[in-house]
């Protein structure tokens, strides 16, 4: 504890808390930056209905209806029956209803399964294809859906004064194309109902608790409007609207943020968080500090026996996964291509063998399927729980759950106790021969693959007589002077190959070079200068 001026005790500063609450803060926008909070609906990435109303939507979206979209706003166009205006396209419908002697009205009247809106049909298209698109690459990319109905919305005015639109209840919903080139269908998404989550946690901060959803197969909008209603009614100039809009909405963070704002002790106190925040060893217990295994004692330290792998892995992966059942905390880093996804997928296998449960987490959806394929592959698809994205709904982790309570899983026949001794006896046998051809050789100094990688780079040297020296009793000098010798012998090897037939073969002349060559230039002058005097004579 620490006293103040005043006599106080305050807490000293703990800046791994300081850490933790920056990461947390960094999570979450609360700001008018965040369209959860600031929502401004633009033409391409927003559409806005006006019939039916939002209960009617609600009500058939919940029983899995599937709704169709329809613009109001058609150009219109006068027809030849009286000059009545009718939709552009419809004067088929209209002689029809004519006939009938029905009323124009019912051309437009409202359709429970279509959604309708004020913009015109291109923009609606056009908007339509934009949030598909992105509603794809997200799921793609990150499992996650970002496609909502937003139901409501509140008008509110922050402390300083901004004003705001926020929508309420969030419905995932999907958009699926019947046939190329028709408009997309909408339809209620596997995910959960939910109450603005960065709006729940901004209201905080005004002492405004908002409702949560319960069971969506019971929600009444009306009374959950109505209850947030109840909540704001003392805050001057804030409304809520019973209003319906289409976009996008990403919020998956929110739950990290209320994770950590919710347990924060229990964060602090984990070793993992006060080693990653502390950014030293100070705080680190025997957990992180471990020596890793060498890829020449891996057999001795943990031999396939005991560690059992499920899929192939090399030394350094097999290093890794005997960390991980040891139960160290390890950063495992390699470029991609290297093993890792199957790296992960043994590390899995060998803690479900331990008896352990292993929570497995990753940002992309991509590594998420990778590992669960590898691990369906083995055999091992009744023992994973997907929780992420379409799969993290209460139905799928009921219906997954009561599929791996009903398998009676059998186990593979295992390898006799004399296959598992031969496969030890190759085993040794390998890594004995692995040492023996990489052990440096006194009195030269190199292993024997070094040596053959020598000799497998000469593959294309023609061959030169064998020195009369018995390799037995080669010496680093001896060595050396064969090496030098080899190098004198190469730059002198075009006389040695051409033999009789090398032009400058017999030329022997211990003069100056410089001298020869002044003489030579000469020569071929006067050479020169011949020629062209006799020049006349060769032509005739």
């Amino acid at each position: 504890m620490v006293s103040s001026s005043d006599g106080a005790s305050t807490q000293p500063p703990d800046p791994v808390r300081d850490v933790v609450v920056e990461w947390r803060d960094s999570l979450i926008n609360l700001t008018g930056r965040n369209r959860l909070l600031n929502f401004r609906p633009l033409k391409t990435s927003a559409i806005a209905f006006s019939r039916p109303d939002p209960d009617t939507v609600l009500a058939r979206l919940v029983k899995q209806g599937v709704f169709r979209f329809r613009s109001l706003a058609q150009p219109e166009a006068t027809t030849e029956e009286g000059g009545v205006s009718v939709p552009q396209g419809a004067e088929g419908d209209v002689r029809t209803a004519l006939d009938e002697g029905a009323s124009l009205r019912t051309l437009r009247t409202p359709d429970p399964g279509m959604l309708d809106t004020q913009v015109d049909e291109k923009t609606l298209n056009t908007a339509l294809r934009n949030l598909a698109r992105r509603g794809t690459a997200e799921f793609l990319d990150r499992g996650l859906n970002v496609l909502y109905l937003a139901f409501g919305s509140l008008r509110w005015v922050d402390v300083d004064g901004s004003a705001f639109t926020s929508p309420l209840l969030l419905v995932p919903i999907r958009l699926t194309t019947p046939g190329r080139g028709q408009q997309p269908l909408l339809q209620v998404g596997d995910e959960d109902l939910v109450v603005n989550p960065a709006l729940a946690l901004k209201m905080r901060e005004f002492e405004v608790e908002l409702p949560g959803v319960g069971d969506p197969d019971d929600i009444d909008l009306r009374q959950l409007l109505g209850a947030i209603e109840t909540q704001v009614a003392s805050k001057p100039a804030w409304v809520v609207q019973a209003d319906l809009v289409l976009s996008y909405f990403s919020f998956h963070k929110e739950a990290m943020y209320r994770d950590l704002l919710e347990h924060e002790d229990l964060v602090l106190e984990h070793p993992a968080v006060q080693a990653l925040a502390s950014g030293g060893t100070e705080r680190q217990t025997s957990t992180f500090l471990f020596d890793e295994i060498p890829d020449d004692q891996i057999d001795r330290e943990a031999p396939p026996e005991r560690e059992p792998l499920v899929l192939d892995a090399d030394s350094s992966q097999r290093a890794c996964v005997a960390a991980a059942v040891a139960g160290r905390s390890f950063v495992m880093d390699g470029p991609p291509g290297t093993g890792k996804s199957q790296t992960i997928a043994n590390m899995i296998a060998a803690l479900m063998h331990a008896g352990r449960r292993v929570l497995f987490v990753s940002e992309k959806a991509a590594a998420l399927d990778v590992v669960r394929n590898r691990l369906a592959s083995v055999g091992l698809a009744d023992y994973v729980l997907e929780l992420h994205s379409h799969k993290a709904t209460r139905r799928d982790v009921a219906q997954a759950l009561g599929a791996a309570l009903d398998s009676q899983p059998v186990a593979p026949t295992p390898m006799s106790a004399m296959d598992r001794a031969t496969a030890q006896t190759y085993r040794e046998s390998l890594n004995a021969y692995a040492v023996a051809i990489n052990e440096a050789r006194e009195p030269l100094g190199h292993s024997l693959n070094v040596v053959l990688g020598w000799i497998a780079a000469l593959q294309d040297v023609p061959l030169a007589p064998a020195p009369l020296k018995n390799p037995a009793s080669l010496t680093v000098e001896t060595l050396t002077e064969i090496r030098q010798a080899a190098r004198n012998l190469a730059r002198a090897w075009r006389p040695a190959e051409q033999g009789s037939s090398f032009t400058w073969r017999d030329v022997i002349e211990r003069g100056s070079m410089e001298a020869l060559l002044y003489q030579a230039d000469g020569e071929l002058a006067l050479l020169r200068s011949l020629a062209e005097r006799n020049a006349v004579w060769c032509d005739d």
